[in-house]
Order: C-alpha cells, then structure tokens, then sequence
C-alpha cells in the first residue's frame, strides 16, 4: 500500500502543474514614468502633493538587482545652462559660473537642488512585497551607502511604491 501512495504521489508531482512562485523581483523589472506622488493626511486621504508632480521623473530597476531613479519637478528640462560638451569642460563650468550675478547663482543652485537622483543596488522580498534600495551614489551626498525600504503594489502596468518611514507614496507607470 505505501508502495501505491509513493507511486501515486511521484506520478502526480511530476504530472500535475505546479502553482507558479511568485517573483516580483522579475516582474518589477522596467523603466516606470512617475504618475503622482501622494502623502497621507490624519483622517487616511491620500492626497497629491509634492513639487514633483507633472515632472519627466523615472526610475529602471534592471532585473539584475541594479536601480535607478531620477525626480526632477515640472520645467526642470527647460533650465537654462550649458549644453553637454560644456557642462563636463571645468573651464567653461567656471566661466559660467563666474558670469553669473547673486540671484542667478541662487535660481541656478535652487534648480540643480531640485533634481533628485541617485543609483543602487536592489532586492526584492516576495514574502513581504518590499524593494529594498541599496544607494551607491546621489545627487545628495548624506544618503550615498545608505538603505531605504518601499513596500510594493502592482496594479496592472502601474507599481505603487510606498516609503516605510513616512506616509507618502509615489505611483509609477510602466514604460513600453
């Protein structure tokens, strides 16, 4: 009789289809578009807020456990400055700057402040639907090595990520 159950048991293991497992991790994988940002008020409203919003923010998590995010706030992109070839030339860097009155390097250092930004290694909790960011380097030198944690939705082509610390969560849109 335990002959027929193993058999049984062995037959149906290799026979039946297994529930798939689930992976975040590799649904997680793309380049999401920055839909809103919203924060929590006392009564539990999510509410939008944040200068952030209507900006060309993103963020790409590879799939290899590698990220990357960029916010920056709506007109970010129509800032004035050097283009490319100059913005790496220190001297023209230095020119520019030199050039510049009290109010124009203050408007200039307000919106270079504005873009946030930084880099990082990733894992993903499937048990728990939590991303946690490992940040190698930032636009803000204080949270470079640091480690933040997001609890994760999807819904659809759009990934919810939700900051463990804080009552704010940024709602993203998948790329094609």
């Amino acid at each position: 009789m335990k002959l027929y159950l193993l058999l049984f048991t062995a037959i149906y293991l290799t026979v039946c289809p297994q529930p798939a497992t689930k992976d975040a991790g590799k649904m997680l994988a793309g380049m999401y578009k920055l839909y809103k940002i919203e924060s929590q008020d006392s009564a539990g409203i999510w509410k939008e807020s944040g200068r952030y919003n209507g900006g060309e923010s993103y963020i790409i998590y590879d799939g290899l456990g590698h990220m990357a995010v960029q916010i920056t706030p709506k007109g970010y992109n129509n800032f004035n400055w050097l283009d490319d070839e100059q913005a790496i030339n220190e001297k023209m860097v230095n020119q520019k700057i030199g050039s510049m009155s009290l109010p124009e390097l203050k408007a200039a250092v307000s919106e270079f402040a504005s873009n946030y930004v930084y880099v990082g290694n990733y894992t993903v909790d499937d048990t728990a639907n939590i991303v946690t960011h490992r940040r190698i380097t930032s636009t803000i030198p204080a949270v470079w090595g640091t480690v933040v944690k997001r609890k994760f939705y999807f819904n659809g082509d759009t990934i919810t990520l939700k900051l463990l610390t804080a009552n704010r969560r940024l709602i993203w849109i998948r790329q094609k």
